[in-house]
């Protein structure tokens, strides 16, 4: 059969001759036959020549003068010719299927965009055809005077004979749309007969030769009277008269129009007649080949209408003197050879033609929009396949009435020029923007096109609209920004690969790479990295009528509460093969419907961010070991600026079981614990079983328990959960551990309450004072009062810029058999190290410390990972040695830079009794591998010392939704199990409890 139809070889992959096949049979099955004379070039210049030509441009030579007339006429060309080498790039960029120029605009500008293109160019034609109607009634009052409803150049008149007019327009083309697409060809050539008896009378003019001629002048009032009008064969005189502008020269062919015309006005009431290059595209789905005829066919249209319009805004001002250029509203007609009822009843005939052409590519155009369902309000106008758009041409009916009510041409053309602007404003910005954002789709055939054309169209025509009017400007972009707006909400599931997805992908990516990985404190936002275990259905059946299954749905609950930071959130599902080859027979990456559930697992976990209203993005790690799977995940989660700097996880259930199962759960969380340090990444653990929904909505307390120093993350998680609408209602409570002997309370309460109200935070603020000699809490039915300590008006926290809060500080009697560590006041100098109990920090009294010298930066990288993870421990008392400074120590007023200077002080610190060892290179969780897999429980002091704590922080948080504390680390001689133990002893009986290990970079500043 071939080699490229091997099926061993190839896996049944198709042959290249039988894709080039398809592609033929494609093309041949989309053509019906016509070229680009019919195709294209006819319905173009049909839809151009349109009534201004023969009503207004007269008028505007004797308003504007030749040379302003032949600018004007230029400008609206030479805008429209740019527009159209963009439509032709755009056209050759691919095979256009039916749809016509929306299907273009759509697909290039993407759907949000152009369905408002798609709409402004809807109503363009529908206003289109109530400006032919109106023309046509114009024609008539000068053909039949005396045959009118009522008096002639009457507004009343005028929309009471276009209503009638639209009325038997509306039935012939809803009798029959496709039967009037196909007289445009017989209004063309009706048009174009009466352009030659225009240019013979303007060439050779009248017979007998300058000979007046009378017409009858309705003045405002209604009053009739006779005037006499001259014109000729073309005369220097009058091209030297009508050379220069007379804008303020009196006209009477319009007498109810007193507008004052420049420049701009008349450009806009011209620009509609240069309109119409879009007729060929319509047809995209007749043509033989549209990529070679659209582009052909629609140049040449415009071209020669634009000679046409060019030569006439010369010839009209040689003719004749400007008062009859502006007295005689029909002047194209007078001038007409041989006589002027051919031209008027021909302007007729035409412009009932434009019109019905214009309804019914208003129809059909509502009908395609509201047949993609980017605008679910149109959706009734939606047409069922082979049917027309009756309800769609309605609409477009009573749009057109309501511009045939306004009654007056020269303002429905400005109205309708704003319409065009912005469709073809449009369309060079999607020629643009497709060619800067480098998009590899973009390769049109056309050869005569640049880009920086294209940005130069797209500037000319939005000059035009706030030149023309700044006020319909504006409101035509509201217009179309509110339809985008709309557009964009309903429109998620549309995927046409447009340009603005590129400009997105382009945007990011430059900004991706251009922003400061070393993010300042002020711009400091939690960026989560959520990590879960995950599982999908392999065997042919979901998991619970789901593909994919969280074996932590919490944290999903969680994530989304945390959002108020705005910082982009990645969930990461781990999903391990348990053991099992993910390359073996039947595995997930060999196994064909393994591979698809594997595909289907990706999908389920970006649909369920949309679920739980997570703004990020979601991923599952596909591996035969958990552990690795996190690692990678920690690792090479994010890009640049956006990666993860705070891993999200949950307390393991099984961290008491001493079967395998609750070892490797152990291994696995002191494991992603210790590569976030590694990483120097906040690390947040959720513990509890009875965390809030999205739906919730509490009022009780969240309450901080400040041990040790940790860049300020601790103060900072709790203001943004709390922008969540669960916790919003929330009453934020912090407390610091104080001694009862060697620390004032008053004078730690008040410069508590300053530290807090400089970071601009409405904390409540409470300082427990520890007794060393009372153990009463320890006790299950002795539970003491606490005792409120008066303080004096001065040291209650209030706030300026806020409320003021209301603070306290109470007495508990604690004793331990370690009291002589948490005494101060000794002149012997700092205990050793290795007589400190490993947790004692927990219960040093009066913290409020950040880590020594590391304020504002980030420890220096590791030189390798083993030397991180096996290195020195932790340094002791760095973050629960250090006491509360005292007013008058040191010369420094702020509180945070005493506590910083403390730390650094020999002689304060002596002085204090805080421990001050030798700071080491790098901070760490755990020291060595052994403590991994050993079950030895947690030692007596340790888990004595995480008791005493429990109680404290029970005995006034034990009813709060959430408490947020320090995570401790790991003592150097305890392991996994007994670690594990120590921290749930201490966060007993707490309902909801975020343990927070922080970094050494500081994420929170008092400073603007």
């Amino acid at each position: 059969e071939g080699l490229e139809r091997d099926e061993t070889l190839w896996h049944g992959r198709e042959s290249v001759s039988g894709i080039l096949k398809k592609n033929m049979a494609r093309g041949s099955s989309s053509s019906s036959g016509q070229g680009t004379l019919m195709g294209v070039v006819f319905p173009c210049m049909a839809n151009i020549l349109g009534v201004l030509l023969f009503l207004r441009l007269p008028w505007i030579i004797g308003k504007a003068g030749i040379l302003h007339s032949f600018c004007l006429v230029f400008v609206c060309c030479l805008c429209t010719f740019v527009t159209t080498l963009s439509l032709s790039a755009v056209a050759t960029n691919g095979k256009i299927r039916g749809g016509g120029a929306y299907f273009l605009i759509s697909r290039s500008l993407g759907p949000a965009l152009g369905a408002g293109v798609g709409l402004c160019f809807y109503m363009a034609n529908s206003i289109g055809a109530a400006m032919y109607f109106m023309g046509t009634i114009e024609a008539w009052e000068i053909a039949a005077p005396t045959m009118q409803l009522m008096t002639p150049g009457d507004l009343n008149n005028i929309r009471i004979s276009g209503f009638l007019v639209l009325g038997v327009a509306l039935v012939l083309v809803g009798g029959g749309i496709k039967y009037v697409a196909r007289l445009g060809t017989f209004f063309l050539f009706l048009v174009l007969a009466v352009i030659l008896c225009m240019y013979l009378g303007c060439l050779f003019g009248p017979a007998e030769g300058s000979v007046p001629y009378e017409l009858e002048i309705t003045d405002a009032l209604g009053n009739v009277s006779i005037a006499e009008f001259v014109w000729g064969a073309p005369r220097k005189a009058w091209f030297i008269e009508n050379f220069s502008p007379g804008y303020d020269e009196d006209q009477k062919a319009f007498p109810l129009d007193t507008s004052e015309y420049n420049f701009i006005a008349l450009m806009a009431l011209w620009f509609p007649a240069a309109t119409g290059i879009m007729a060929g595209s319509n047809r995209s789905a007749d043509l033989l080949d549209p990529a070679g005829s659209i582009p052909k066919g629609t140049l040449f249209a415009q071209g020669l209408t634009s000679l046409i319009y060019l030569s006439f805004a010369i010839l009209y001002g040689c003719i004749a003197p400007r008062s009859t250029l502006l007295d005689d509203k029909f002047f194209a007609a007078s001038s007409a050879w041989p006589l002027k009822e051919v031209v008027i009843y021909g302007v007729m005939a035409s412009t009932i033609g434009a019109g019905l052409t214009s309804l019914t590519s208003g129809a059909r155009l509502l009908g395609a929009i509201a047949s993609d369902g980017t605008l679910p309000i149109l959706k009734v106008f939606a047409a069922s396949p082979g049917r027309e758009p009756r309800l769609a041409l309605l609409a477009s009916g009573i749009l057109c009435a309501c511009a045939i009510a306004i009654g007056e041409l020269n303002a429905v053309a400005p109205v309708l020029t704003m319409f065009f602007l912005m469709c073809y404003t449009c369309v060079n910005m999607s020629c643009t923007i497709l060619h800067i954002v480098q998009d590899p789709n973009w390769r049109p055939t056309f050869r005569y096109h640049h880009w920086t054309i294209s940005l130069m169209g797209a500037i000319l025509c939005v000059w035009m609209m706030f030149a023309m009017s700044a006020l319909i400007a504006t409101i035509a972009v509201i217009f179309c920004s509110i339809i985008f707006v709309y557009a964009a909400y309903n429109s998620h599931e549309v995927k046409w690969g447009d340009g603005f997805q590129g400009m997105k992908f382009q945007l990011a990516r430059n900004i991706l790479t251009n922003m400061d990985l070393r993010m300042h404190t002020k711009n400091w936002r939690p960026q989560l990295l959520v990590i879960t275990g995950a599982s999908i259905s392999t065997d042919g059946e979901d998991i619970g009528d789901e593909v994919l299954h969280i074996h932590d749905p919490e944290l999903l609950n969680i994530a989304s509460q945390l959002n108020g930071g705005r910082g982009i959130t990645i969930l990461g599902g781990v999903c391990a093969a348990k053991g099992k080859d993910v390359f073996s027979d039947g595995g997930m990456f060999v196994n064909s419907h393994a591979r698809q559930k594997v595909l289907d697992g990706q999908e389920a976990m970006q649909q369920l961010l949309g679920k739980y209203n997570i703004a990020g993005f979601g991923r599952i790690v596909y591996t035969e070991d958990f552990s690795a799977g996190l690692m990678s995940l920690v690792q090479i989660s994010g890009l640049g600026a956006f990666q993860p700097n705070t891993v999200v996880a949950a307390w393991p259930r099984e961290w008491s079981n001493l079967g395998a199962k609750g070892a490797e759960a152990r291994m696995q969380f002191i494991r992603l614990v210790q590569v976030s340090v590694v990483f120097q990444k906040v690390m947040l653990v959720c513990k509890g079983s009875n965390w809030p929904s999205l739906s919730a909505r509490l009022s009780g307390c969240i309450d901080i328990w400040w041990i040790v120093g940790d860049g300020g993350i601790l103060l900072l998680l709790p203001f943004l959960i709390q922008k969540h609408r669960v916790w919003q209602s929330c009453r934020t409570r912090l407390f610091v551990l104080a001694d009862l002997i060697g620390d004032d309370p008053e004078v730690m309460q008040a410069e508590c309450e300053k530290y807090v109200r400089d970071f601009r935070l409405q904390i409540e603020v409470h300082v427990k004072v520890v007794d060393p000699e009372d153990d009463s809490l320890l006790q299950k039915d002795a539970v003491p009062e606490p005792v409120d300590l008066e303080v004096s008006p001065e040291h209650v926290g209030v706030d300026e810029a806020g409320p003021r809060v209301r603070g306290e500080v109470n007495i508990i009697r604690q004793h331990s058999s370690e009291s002589k560590f948490l005494k101060r006041g000794s002149r012997q100098g700092p205990p050793r190290r290795q007589d400190l109990p490993p947790f004692s920090p927990a219960l040093r009294p009066g913290v409020l410390p950040t880590p020594p010298g590391t304020i504002g930066s980030l420890g220096a990288a590791p030189l390798n990972l083993e030397s991180v993870v096996f290195g020195d421990s932790r340094q002791m008392g760095a973050f629960g040695g250090s006491r509360m400074l005292r007013p008058g120590v040191g010369n420094d007023d702020t509180f945070n830079s005493r506590i910083h200077r403390g730390f650094n002080d020999d002689t304060v610190n002596s002085r204090m009794g805080f421990i001050n060892e030798q700071a080491v290179q790098h901070q760490h969780f755990m020291n060595s591998a052994e403590q991994l897999t050993s079950t030895q429980p947690c030692s007596e002091g340790e888990l004595d010392l995480a008791v005493r704590l429990n109680a404290i922080i029970a005995n006034e948080s034990a009813a709060s939704d959430l408490v947020v504390t320090n995570l401790p680390d790991m003592p150097p001689d305890e392991s996994a199990f007994g670690y594990l133990q120590m921290v749930d002893a201490m966060t007993k009986d707490l309902k909801n409890c975020m343990l927070v290990r922080g970094t050494t970079t500081e994420v929170i500043t008092a400073f603007t």
